[in-house]
This record gives structure tokens, sequence and C-alpha cells, in this order.
């Protein structure tokens, strides 16, 4: 090797003091703990606007493994459906307060005959963000008895109107009205939400006119004694009081 490519070029020495500084002053920075580290902004994760299918086990709600034509609730379950943006690794739930709306109340009265059972429904229609200005329904509680062998599909159609598409449910009591699972770029899925109030059913002597008629016809009391019909009766006998005697001067006269 020749004493010329042996030496090292004096241009190429300055370069060298610079990287040497950098690595020092890294260096003194990280042992005072003044390292700033720089991360990439994280990629924002695509999703759809549906709903949601879900399954309350104890205190706790847990997504569907199965769409609800494979999927046979029990007598005493709670099923919830809830519309909105999710996404693979985030889904939503009803926003439901389950100290005040659960199987209990929501099916409280309702009686299972031989071979049916109860099963509570909610449905939580979402927020104004995925309305697309349409207006959003209440969030309602119906309780579904149904035979034992219904499978999840028939479990809520018996108590709201499902449009579906290739075996996907795409609207509940015609919401929304049209777009079935339609993809959303840059889906932002809140992690925590307020809960908002249910309808629930009316009990079945607030919601059957039956009874109401025959608490009438029973009387006011209930005690099944015709009282209207004496107060009919009362008047009928007071009046014929006050004619016969103005019958019997105008014959007089």
């Amino acid at each position: 090797m020749s004493p010329a490519s042996s030496a090292t070029p004096t241009s190429q020495r300055p370069q060298r003091l610079p990287r040497t500084l950098l690595a020092l002053v890294v260096s003194t920075l990280a042992a005072a703990g003044l390292v700033l580290t720089t991360s990439a902004p994280a990629h924002a994760e695509d999703g759809y606007r549906y709903w949601n299918y879900a399954h309350l086990q104890g205190e706790e709600w847990t997504f569907a493994d199965t769409g609800p034509g494979d999927f046979t609730p029990e007598d005493g379950d709670v099923e919830g459906w809830r519309y909105g943006t999710s996404t693979v690794s985030q889904g939503i739930f009803p926003r439901a307060d389950l100290t005040e709306v659960s199987f209990d109340t929501v099916c409280e009265g309702a009686e299972a005959g031989d071979g049916e059972k109860r099963v509570a429904v909610l449905v939580d229609f979402g927020t104004e963000e995925d309305a697309e200005g349409a207006d959003v329904p209440e969030p309602l509680a119906e309780c579904a008895v149904v035979p034992a062998g219904a499978n999840g599909s028939q479990v809520l159609e018996s108590v709201v109107d499902v449009r579906q598409q290739d075996a996907m449910t795409c609207a509940l009591d015609g919401y929304p009205a049209q777009g079935c699972g339609d993809p959303v770029a840059d889906a932002q899925v809140s992690a925590d939400e307020e809960p908002v109030s249910f309808t629930l059913p009316a009990s079945a002597d607030d919601g059957d006119p039956a009874a109401g008629d025959s608490e009438a016809a029973a009387g006011e009391d209930g005690s099944g004694f015709p009282w209207t019909l004496v107060g009919v009766l009362v008047v009928v006998v007071v009046l014929a009081a006050l004619a016969i005697p103005l019958y019997r001067r105008k014959q007089s006269a």
C-alpha cells in the first residue's frame, strides 16, 4: 500500500468532528433524561357505519361472534343493537345504564307460555354524527316473547321491522332509510360514552285497552258494582217525581 493511500486526507478530518460532538451531546442529554423521542402519527383506521350486535354476559357487553341468524339466545338473555361507526379493533355497544335497563325491568310482567322464552332487546339508534342529517329515533327496549328455539334474527324481528341485505342487518324500524354497512374513512370511534335513556315497554295493564274497558264496566272503584247505572236510575226517578205533579195540574186545569 502506498503512503498516499494509507494517509487520511486532510479534507475528511473536519467531517468527523461534528459527528463526535453530536454523539457526545446526545449521550449527555440522554443521561439527563432530556432526549425527546418522536414517532409517526398513528394511522387512522377505516371503519363502517352499521348495526353492531352484542350480547350481555353478566354485567358486561360482548360482541357477537356470529350473525343473529346463527345464535340462539336463552330465556332471560339480553340482546343489544347499536347503530354507528365502528372498526375491527373498536366496536360500539348500546349506551344503556345497566342498573336501570336490565332483563327484569324490560320484561317485567311479561309471561312465557309452554315452549316459549323471553328475551330483552335493547336498540340504540346512535348519534346525530352518524345520522347524516336524519332524525335519530329514541333508544328503545322491548321484551320479545318468542318460541324457545328462536334465533337472534327471529327475536329481533318480533319487536322491530328489519331490513336486510345479503344476510346483513341494514335498518331497524326504517333507520337508516338507506345504505347498508357503508365504509367510513379515518373512522373516529368514541371510547367513553354517557348512558342515554331507553323507552321501556308499558306494563300489561297500561298497554292493554281491554283492561281499561273492563275497569270502566266494573266501576271506577273496581268493586264490580255498577255505580254509573245507579246514578242514571236516580236521575230518572227524580225527573219522574217532578213530572207527575206537573201532569196532574195540567189535567185539573
